[in-house]
């Protein structure tokens, strides 16, 4: 760190030498001031991990912060693997279920950007003979759940396909095409997964490649980010989720392929990276920034019960009451919660591979030690 320069004249010698020493142990309690309070950010937010995750015996939780794109902490607790011991480390990878759901928004709202599609398109300009009430769904209806469509994972259970029977993308689109929707389209908010797998379709249809190619190709390449679209593959690294009762837990998984919806995989530190493209729209410029809360519908009391404030559905994210950014993920048992602070400097990331933390609190309690 750069100081200024003290200059003395011989006749002030000593009262310049004098001054200068002062200023010297100033600046030093500048510097130790700043050096422990960093420090005791560090030291609260293991503090918040610890309360979150008591036992590293068991399964546990990985979370990061970041400050303009970098991250300024990070930390792991519990087990990754019970049955090898590999313990949670901020290199742990996670599926990070519906947080996946900005990157297949984003990815529209790329794509409109470039005229290739609009928000107001029909869902049935998309579809090879379309049902009759896919002319009453437009994309934006689908990206921001006002579609009133069931969600997939019903219809499949329904159908008597089990979470641990295979089912794919285009089984999942099937029974979403042979369904009608349960309330008329545009009319209220309802969270449904069907409405990103189908997002995910109509990517598909205007770029002529795989979604994931496409995410991989003009988000995670472009940012350098360590991330993967990976839906039921065993990336390396990544931990296993896990079903508790009284005390034991077992391994959660599931043979389920779909994508758009869920099935990014990476870790806390990698997301707190990526959400650096809120605040400078490197990927998308101001006009994708602007579109991901323009428009944005409100959610009502739906999502209290999830532990999630009122607020606004936009773009793959919900813009709560005080202008930040949030969005939860659960799938198998993996639960994460990012968000991004209101003038999108910081951002968090929590992800568990067990149902029991309050991930979301915990997400809360540390953008609180982070930006106060």
């Amino acid at each position: 760190m750069g100081g200024k320069k003290v200059v003395c004249v011989d006749r002030m010698a000593s009262l310049c030498t004098a001054w200068g020493a002062m200023f010297l142990v100033a600046l030093s309690g500048v510097m130790d001031a700043q050096a422990l309070a960093a420090d005791d950010r560090e030291k609260r937010s293991a503090e918040v991990l610890q309360e979150l995750v008591p036992s590293a015996d068991g399964p546990g939780c990985a979370a990061a912060v970041g400050k303009r794109g970098v991250v300024v902490w990070e930390a792991g607790r519990g087990k990754a693997d019970l049955a090898t011991g590999r313990a949670i480390t901020s290199k742990t990878v996670f599926d990070m279920a519906s947080n996946s759901k900005q990157f297949t928004a984003d990815a529209i709202l790329l794509l409109a950007g470039r005229h290739q599609l609009a928000l107001n398109d029909l869902l049935s300009d998309f579809l090879d003979n379309p049902p009759a009430w896919t002319r009453n769904v437009t994309l934006g209806d689908l990206m921001r759940h006002t579609s009133g469509i069931p969600d997939y994972q019903d219809l499949l259970e329904a159908k008597g396909i089990k979470l641990t029977d295979p089912a794919g993308q285009q089984d999942s689109i099937a029974a979403i095409l042979a369904s009608q929707p349960e309330d008329p389209p545009g009319k209220r908010f309802s969270y449904s997964n069907s409405n990103y797998i189908l997002l995910a379709h109509v990517v598909e249809r205007v770029i002529g490649k795989p979604f994931p190619a496409f995410l991989q190709q003009e988000f995670f390449t472009p940012l350098h980010l360590r991330m993967t679209l990976a839906p039921a593959v065993d990336v390396p690294g990544k931990a296993k989720s896990y079903d508790e009762k009284d005390g034991s837990f077992t391994p959660n998984s599931s043979p389920w392929k779909q994508y758009g919806d869920g099935s990014v995989q990476t870790t806390p530190g990698e997301f707190v990276r990526w959400a650096d493209n809120y605040r400078t729209g490197r990927i998308g410029g101001t006009q994708l920034l602007t579109e991901v809360t323009e428009g944005a519908v409100s959610v009502g009391d739906v999502l209290r019960r999830r532990g999630i404030e009122e607020g606004r559905y936009g773009a793959g994210m919900l813009l709560l009451p005080d202008k930040s950014l949030v969005h939860r993920g659960d799938w198998e048992q993996f639960h994460s919660t990012f968000k991004v602070s209101p003038d999108r400097n910081t951002a968090v990331t929590v992800v568990c591979n067990a149902d029991a933390p309050d991930h979301f609190r915990a997400a809360n309690q540390l953008l609180d030690i982070w930006t106060k």
